[in-house]
């Protein structure tokens, strides 16, 4: 076991901390911060925001990052809300009749779902491929991305990206403009807002699908666009990284762990990832 010492506002913090303490499944940050903004929403009044006011507050939020670069977004120019990437990545499955294609290592919603997934080298021509980026496992971009994005120009295989991961993420950079990529979607579930996961999608064509109903119709409850509007007005796009960097990596050195570049996944020496979001939530806490 080895002690952390943490340093906040000059007052020095002894907290020891020890391996068994990871989270074996990757728990996002639920501090003080974010559970007294939880509370604040559902006691007070708050204004409810027009669709035209809330996409503009989502976009706005979503490319505010300064610690990643994310390029090629006006080649997307059909934006819809999403109830999260899980709907985005349902709607997808939906309009396709399940005749999709996933990456090993991807999202548990695919396994739970009996679909199972294609190896990289056998991807099936002109099916398409739905792929997190920034991935899970890897804590950063799938490496082997350029392989992946050969194989789907060859094969003419159109790209969706769940970029759910993208905002505990920090130098992810990426150019979306890529012919073979059609849509992405990001959500704020990643913010301990797995009770309130609105997002947004961005397509270079609209389609007719569950997402484009939802969205253009105003089928979602204007409360929920009420409390992400609410969020984004109050926590920075980059909160993990600005608040939890140095911690993430004391963490990753005194336990004798990898970092990766999403903010509560680190991984052991034989390379297994594990989750520190419930060590950071307790530190300012």
């Amino acid at each position: 076991m080895r002690g952390i010492i943490i340093s906040l506002n000059n007052i020095m913090l002894k907290k020891t901390f020890s391996v068994n303490e990871l989270d074996t499944k990757l728990f996002p940050i639920n501090d003080s911060f974010l559970k007294g903004l939880k509370k604040k929403w559902y006691s007070g009044g708050h204004k409810i925001p027009t669709h035209t006011d809330f996409i503009n507050k989502a976009q706005h939020w979503f490319k505010s990052t300064n610690v990643n670069v994310l390029q090629g977004w006006d080649a997307f120019p059909c934006i819809d809300v999403i109830m999260g990437c899980t709907h985005y990545i349902e709607s997808l499955c939906s309009k396709y009749k399940w005749n999709i294609q996933i990456l090993p290592d991807e999202y548990a919603y695919y396994s739970v779902m009996g679909h199972q997934p294609t190896q990289i080298g056998n991807l099936k021509p002109n099916v398409p491929l739905i792929i997190s980026l920034p991935n899970w496992k890897y804590g950063d971009i799938h490496p082997e991305w350029h392989t992946i994005l050969s194989e789907c120009e060859q094969k003419h295989i159109d790209i969706h990206i769940d970029c759910a991961w993208i905002t505990v993420a920090k130098d992810f950079n990426f150019n979306f403009d890529h012919p073979n990529i059609k849509s992405f979607a990001m959500s704020m579930s990643k913010y301990s807002m797995t009770w309130n996961r609105i997002g947004l999608r961005w397509s270079r064509q609209r389609t007719m699908d569950s997402v484009t109903l939802i969205s253009k119709q105003r089928k979602y409850q204007e409360s929920v666009a009420a409390c992400g509007y609410f969020m984004m007005e109050n926590i920075d796009r980059d909160y993990g990284w600005k608040t939890y960097g140095s911690h993430h990596a004391d963490i990753c050195y005194n336990l004798q762990l990898s970092p990766t570049n999403s903010v509560y996944v680190v991984k052991k020496p034989n390379g297994e990832t594990f989750g520190i979001g419930t060590i950071l939530s307790n530190i300012l806490s």
